[in-house]
């Protein structure tokens, strides 16, 4: 058995303990975050902070071993600090990645997201709908999303948050960060954008966008960057976090995510089967 100050954290491991873990357990959790704006009083690294230290709680919680946090992927803000690959760049990385690690045999992989931006988000499932079709070293692999957002299994925060339009770096995001790594959250540099850009911000998560064309022709693909007179990037309303939401925060969301990988894991026959498909809109139907 693997040292406790070991597991379940792979880079803290050797051949040897990642070679006996594959003896007693396929399963692996992948934590996905970004280096991406949060504002002024939290760090650029807040969603790979959250993907780091949960995954590792429901590493610990599960006794599955947990994979290096991917921390690149695509932002779509420009705010300085922001490292942006392009979605395609990102989803290349993950599917590599994946190759390498079915070749060691892995066989469960579990991506806990702490980052969404749906580009991101769906040049990710894209890409891992590609391997499971062209891929045949992937006959008994199962891949799933476990979105963050959505493994609040008691509700403390989430339903809330979004009815809010808190949605970046506002007080949910602040509130885990707060419970965390509270040495990294600068409360006393707290700043938002003007009121009435917040007020569109929280509106919806991506009208931080604007949408340009050079002829305005629905023929004509429209270029999509963030809005000049955006300095702080902030989504939502971070005066009202708190540690001890955090900790509410925290707690939920690992308990919904070992909920979520117990029933997979209990599930799990490595045998693909049919269900229900629903084709997406042609797309003749969207416009460009």
């Amino acid at each position: 058995m693997m040292p406790d100050k070991q597991f379940p954290v792979m880079e803290n491991m050797t051949v040897k303990s990642v070679r006996e873990y594959l003896h007693v357990n396929k399963s692996i959790i992948i934590p996905v975050g970004v280096t991406e704006q949060h504002g002024y009083h939290l760090p650029l690294a807040t969603d790979s902070i959250r993907a780091t230290e949960m995954g590792r709680m429901i590493g610990r919680e599960t006794g599955i071993l947990v994979a290096p946090t991917v921390t690149q992927s695509f932002s779509g803000g420009d705010c300085p600090g922001t490292i942006n690959i392009t979605p395609g760049t990102m989803a290349l990385v993950m599917s590599d990645m994946l190759m390498s690690l079915v070749c060691q045999g892995f066989r469960k992989f579990y991506f806990f997201i702490c980052h969404g931006g749906s580009e991101n988000l769906t040049a990710l499932d894209s890409s891992l709908k590609m391997l499971l079709r062209n891929n045949p070293s992937f006959s008994d692999v199962m891949l799933a999303l476990l979105p963050a957002s959505k493994m609040d299994v008691d509700g403390v925060s989430r339903k809330q948050a979004v009815g809010e339009g808190d949605w970046h770096a506002g007080w949910h995001e602040t509130s885990e960060i707060m419970y965390l790594a509270p040495e990294l959250v600068r409360m006393d540099e707290l700043e938002l954008d003007e009121p009435e850009i917040l007020a569109s911000l929280t509106a919806h998560p991506d009208n931080y966008q604007c949408s340009e064309k050079i002829v305005d022709d629905e023929m004509v693909v429209a270029r999509h960057r963030q809005r000049d007179e955006i300095q702080v990037g902030v989504m939502g309303y971070p005066t009202r976090a708190s540690m001890e939401m955090g900790k509410k925060i925290v707690e939920s969301t690992v308990k919904g995510a070992c909920q979520k990988i117990r029933h997979l894991e209990y599930e799990y026959d490595g045998v693909y089967k049919k269900v229900f498909f629903k084709p997406a809109p042609h797309p003749s139907e969207n416009p460009v």
